[in-house]
């Protein structure tokens, strides 16, 4: 039950600082507004939480809404969708090579807390791989928490400000389709639950939103729903996202975990200024839109880079599956390279 008031409260705050960001006309203000309270009520002591079930259950959700992206015009833009995977593997490797000497030379790590905190994806795989091999399981996730929090609370305010991007109420952007109602609606919510299920039971990388955002597909490109997922489920699952990044500082001493916090910023900015500068390079050579290519390479979660992507109607399919060709790429290779480094467990 103490549980539960927590989770409440947390959820409560979270559509507080919401509303707020939304009454100043922020970017993202559900999500940026939770994330930003949150953050806040966890480093000064409140009871807030991060329940993983429910968060599963909204990647799910958010699986599913970002099916809805996949309409049989996408199709048209396959062919261009490769030459963005093998962006993405050149650029991961890149960023991550400069992140990891960064964290080992600047700033002092051991090899495997270094490599696997230097890695831009995948926050919980690579926490329990890093530990496997030798490294410090808590800055590995805290550099990594940080790296999101940056990523997703500035990316938009870069967009909207610096970059001059017309970022629309998301409203807006949703008022070009008609919301899916009675039987489309109960198609979606079946797709929700099958995602959910098949997402559980498969042992693949951000399978909790991959899966689910196949199955709607599948339903939209099969011509079974048209409508549009309803706008009150974004809001909702930008406040629970948002509140879980916060609900992730909860027990943080700053004073003892400072140099890692700086660590973690630092190494987070470096990546969204090399992300910015590569998409407005390379973007234009392979014909895809720049803040579409900016939103897949920026190194923040799954769930929050694919839920930006929707919020701000930016090529949300594309952008969703390039974090996936990510964290795949990642969590599959990061382990092998480490090994053929021949860093094994080796601290020094």
């Amino acid at each position: 039950m103490r549980l539960f008031f927590r989770l409440v409260f947390s959820i409560l705050l979270g559509a507080v600082g919401g509303a707020v960001f939304y009454y100043f006309d922020m970017p993202l203000a559900w999500m940026l507004g939770a994330m930003t309270i949150t953050t806040i009520a966890a480093l000064a002591g409140a009871p807030v939480t991060l329940h993983m079930p429910l968060r599963l259950s909204m990647t799910a959700v958010l699986g599913t809404l970002l099916g809805s992206a996949f309409t049989p015009q996408i199709l048209q833009q396959l062919q261009n969708w490769s030459a963005g995977a093998l962006t993405i593997a050149i650029f991961v490797t890149a960023m991550t090579g400069l992140s990891v000497f960064f964290l080992r030379r600047i700033g002092g790590m051991d090899r495997a807390t270094a490599f696997f905190s230097g890695t831009p994806g995948g926050l919980g795989e690579m926490t329990l791989v890093g530990e496997l091999h030798g490294g410090d399981p808590r800055t590995i996730a805290l550099v990594h928490a940080i790296r999101i929090f940056v990523v997703v609370f500035l990316l938009p305010l870069f967009l909207a400000g610096m970059a001059d991007l017309d970022i629309p109420n998301t409203a807006r952007v949703l008022a070009g389709r008609p919301a899916a109602e009675g039987s489309e609606l109960a198609i979606l919510a079946a797709c929700a639950v099958i995602g959910y299920i098949l997402g559980q039971k498969l042992p693949l990388p951000g399978s909790q939103v991959f899966i689910p955002m196949m199955v709607s597909a599948a339903a939209y490109l099969a011509g079974l729903v048209e409508g549009r997922p309803p706008a009150e489920l974004i809001f909702v699952a930008q406040v629970i996202i948002g509140s879980a990044i916060g609900a992730r500082f909860v027990g943080l001493d700053l004073r003892a975990t400072a140099k890692p916090i700086v660590l973690g910023v630092i190494s987070a900015l470096g990546m969204l200024a090399l992300a910015a500068a590569f998409a407005y390079v390379v973007a234009p050579l392979l014909g895809l839109p720049m803040y579409a290519l900016l939103l897949a390479l920026s190194p923040g979660g799954l769930a929050e880079m694919s839920l930006i992507a929707l919020a701000l109607d930016v090529d949300t399919a594309f952008v969703a599956t390039m974090h996936l060709v990510r964290i795949m790429l990642i969590v599959t290779l990061a382990p092998i390279f480490f090994r053929a480094m021949d860093w094994k467990t080796a601290k020094n």
